[in-house]
């Protein structure tokens, strides 16, 4: 069967417009489908594994509104509440009738489901909300059958897999031979394999979206971004290493059984989504695969300790490049004895990854200036309140436009 995908929404009525045309394009041609949007208000008690400077700003009413455009397209809302840490909110008796109030507000809004990292969230809407199916978010890192299982038990309707199984394709078809919970992998996943960041990244990104009346969502610095992004440019072999699929390649999934193929990417362009919703339709891409992927994180570390910027490094990839890499992991999954027993990415990514060496090592020297910068020097408390205030601009020109005006748009970095 042809696997379902779910992307995010921009909370645009046009969006919806040119997903709809697309879903038509395919349909025609017996192909998949973008069956379910997923999004989250800006910042919310539970908040969501992003950080409000990069989502979009939806009133209530324009909430309501856009889900219900969706179902008008037979498109079905998946409600973002992945935040993997609340703070410990949800064990006072304030924040308690917060979350409560809220998760009441969304499923009266006719969101299709919603995904939750929590177990105790999972519990609390499995309570009040029966009928809401819950997916267990790609947070809860559930990389085995038994892990899965555990959430099967507690009520879960679909489980979104730990993105460092993905290319397990052996297993894949395990998890779906043993589990009755539907099963969604995130197919343009970006993180390094193995990531030794993600967990504390997610909890800062958490936070980042998470408000309360007492205070705002919580800013931070942009280290796990910097690491993450140095790593890649020191060892090229990671970007084909991270465990994303090309869009020709979305087909072994198929064959797995998995019924979910998930585009992450909140906060980006309508543009860039529905290019994204296109190539993994349609199951092919033209051009730099890596821009697809939303990759060029290291262009956000162009200034130089002078004031001048870097010029532009491209690095390309070709999904021709990649014919028959995914057939590695058909036959085997060496991935979690690590890398150096190994090398296969590594080794690929010297013949199809293109790029100008010298311009490279400049960005990795530039970023490890900045990084050495962000582990020794003090903030004080006026580069504080700069950041704050650049956050906060931000996220207020994230605001969804009105159907007959045009808005400001943001752009999603992190």
């Amino acid at each position: 069967m042809p696997i379902n995908l779910t992307i995010p929404t921009t909370f645009e009525d046009s969006y919806l417009e040119q997903l709809d045309t697309l879903n038509g394009a395919s349909a025609r041609a017996g192909k998949r489908r973008v069956a379910e949007i997923y999004g989250a208000y800006q910042t919310s008690i539970l908040g969501s594994a992003r950080p409000s400077k990069y989502l979009p700003r939806p009133t209530q009413k324009q909430f309501r509104a856009h889900v219900r455009k969706a179902h008008s397209y037979g498109i079905d809302f998946s409600y973002a509440a992945n935040s993997p840490c609340l703070g410990n909110i949800e064990y006072t008796a304030k924040g308690r009738r917060q979350i409560v109030d809220f998760l009441d507000q969304i499923a009266d809004a006719g969101i299709d489901s919603i995904v939750v990292t929590i177990p105790l969230l999972i519990e609390i809407i499995r309570e009040r909300h029966p009928h809401l199916p819950i997916v267990a978010s790609s947070l809860c890192y559930i990389s085995d059958i038994q892990l899965a299982t555990r959430f099967q038990d507690m009520g879960v309707k679909r489980i979104v897999l730990d993105p460092d199984i993905n290319r397990d394709l052996t297993l894949l078809k395990k998890f779906r031979a043993s589990l009755q919970v539907d099963l969604e992998v995130i197919a343009n996943h970006t993180c390094l394999i193995s990531c030794h960041l993600e967990n504390c990244h997610y909890n800062n990104t958490g936070h980042g979206s998470q408000r309360t009346p007492e205070r705002r969502e919580m800013i931070y610095s942009q280290y796990n971004l910097l690491r993450c992004t140095l790593e890649k440019l020191r060892n090229p072999g990671e970007f084909l290493a991270s465990p994303w699929y090309a869009p020709k390649d979305l087909v072994h999934l198929e064959e797995t059984g998995v019924q979910w193929a998930k585009l992450a990417g909140r906060g980006s362009t309508a543009e860039h989504l529905l290019a994204l919703a296109a190539a993994y339709l349609n199951g092919r891409c033209s051009g730099n695969l890596l821009k697809l992927l939303w990759w060029p994180h290291h262009l956000a570390f162009r200034k130089t300790a002078d004031g001048t910027a870097l010029d532009v490094l491209d690095i390309s990839l070709e999904e021709a490049g990649l014919d028959g890499f995914i057939d590695f992991f058909r036959k085997h999954f060496p991935c979690r004895s690590g890398c150096e027993n190994c090398r296969y990415c590594h080794r690929k990514a010297t013949g199809v990854l293109r790029y100008d060496k010298d311009l490279l090592q400049a960005y990795i020297a530039n970023m490890e200036r900045v990084l050495h910068g962000l582990l020794t020097d003090d903030v004080s408390e006026p580069d504080y309140r700069r950041q704050v205030k650049t956050w906060q601009a931000c996220a207020k020109a994230c605001r969804v436009p009105e159907p007959e005006r045009a808005g400001a748009r943001c752009r999603n970095v992190s």
